[in-house]
């Protein structure tokens, strides 16, 4: 099985809530996100999946939320925008925006800060 990865980074606010109400104040982090992709074989040209249209996909979502609030996009109406719910959101995200290429896709992780991250996976 061969594995590629892409990462990138960028700055956004969030808050937890909890039914509809907020738990902690607004506060910002410097999120780091990782798409992870598989395959038992190689294409024509020797890979798994082209990095730049890895990175171009990821880079596109990441962009959404670059200097932005998490709470205040409409991906997040009504629910809490916890790192594992970041996680979920970008793995649909950029298996959608791969199109064909997305089934390739294993995993997504975000990191709010080093040594605190989230995995979302089918």
């Amino acid at each position: 099985m061969f594995e590629v990865a892409y990462e990138t980074t960028f700055c956004a606010t969030h808050r937890l809530t909890e039914d509809g109400r907020p738990i902690e104040p607004v506060h910002g982090h410097d999120w780091r996100v990782e798409a992870v992709a598989a395959g038992e074989t190689l294409d024509r040209i020797g890979v798994v999946l082209d990095f730049e249209h890895l990175k171009k996909v990821l880079g596109e979502v990441a962009s959404r939320f670059h200097y932005r609030d998490f709470n205040e996009h409409a991906a997040f109406a009504g629910q809490s925008p916890s790192a594992e719910a970041v996680a979920r959101y970008f793995f649909k995200e950029v298996r959608n925006g791969l199109g064909e290429e997305g089934r390739l896709l294993r995993r997504v992780r975000v990191w709010e800060a080093p040594g605190c991250s989230a995995t979302y996976a089918e």
